[in-house]
């Protein structure tokens, strides 16, 4: 991510100079006073690092709140997998960008002082070391809400591999089984839409292949699946690399099956 010029007048908007300084100085007030005091200057509403729509946040690496004077009830609190305001997706795009020097990412968030209109803010981050980063934002403008809406989906292609699971055979009585070998493929993505196919162990031990289309759904968490027998899932990203499924395929005139599996992303290939 690169920082971008707006378009807005910049005497109604603070200039993207403004905000790359102001989060260096910030870095510099850390390397001469440590990191304990700097995160006390940082944390109060009323301290040299509030300037209007600037302010500094901090934030470690697991996704864990260090400062934020203007949110303090968000300190201390891990907001990786919060959704409002497609803060976890920011901060984990905001990790990988400090750590490769690149520093800006971008979001769309509410500005409370133009009638809490959704505009698209800049941020500037910079890693302090291995265990923090800090940074500040400022606004850019209105928001091409459409664009925005079909904005930074979490990238799933890769091979995501259940380590447990159960499948639930429904007729006059409920029969638990488990639900063996299970491999889900994210072969291609477009957007909020992925595709790809499953293997999983038959009762009888052979495996079936079925090709399948998910779509995120708007809170960019959960995700609704479709096979190619026409079976339905809902899964549900616990973090970047946990996908939770739950699914049902109506079987044959005696059974309905049901099951349920925790996938992980296979970091390994």
């Amino acid at each position: 991510m690169t920082p971008e010029t707006t378009t807005v007048s910049q005497a109604q908007y603070t200039s993207n100079e403004t905000l790359v300084a102001f989060v260096e100085s910030a870095i510099a007030y850390v390397k001469e006073n440590g990191k304990e005091a700097a995160l006390a200057e940082f944390n109060d509403p009323n301290g040299s690092f509030v300037r209007g729509e600037l302010y500094i946040y901090a934030y470690d690496f697991n996704g864990t709140t260090l400062a934020h004077p203007v949110n303090p009830e968000k300190v201390g609190v891990n907001r990786l997998n919060e959704t409002e305001g497609g803060v976890g997706i920011f901060l984990r795009q905001m990790n990988d960008a400090v750590r490769n020097g690149d520093g800006f990412g971008r979001i769309a968030y509410i500005n409370p002082t133009r009638d809490r209109m959704l505009e698209s803010k800049l941020a500037y981050g910079v890693q302090v070391d291995d265990d923090w980063w800090l940074g500040s934002g400022i606004y850019t403008g209105p928001l091409d809400l459409p664009a925005a809406a079909l904005a930074d989906y979490p990238e799933m292609i890769g091979i995501w591999r259940a380590d447990s699971g159960a499948v639930y055979f429904l007729n006059d009585t409920i029969e638990k089984m488990s639900a063996g070998e299970n491999t889900w493929v994210v072969t291609a993505q477009d957007d909020r839409v992925i595709s790809g196919f499953k293997t999983f162990s038959l009762p009888d031990g052979t495996v079936e292949n079925q090709t399948f289309v998910g779509i995120f759904n708007p809170d960019r968490e959960t995700i609704s699946f479709i096979d190619r027998p026409g079976g339905w899932a809902t899964g549900s990203l616990a973090d970047q690399d946990t996908l939770f499924i739950a699914w049902t395929n109506p079987g044959d005139d005696t059974a309905t099956m049901a099951g349920a599996l925790t996938l992980h992303r296979d970091n390994t290939v």
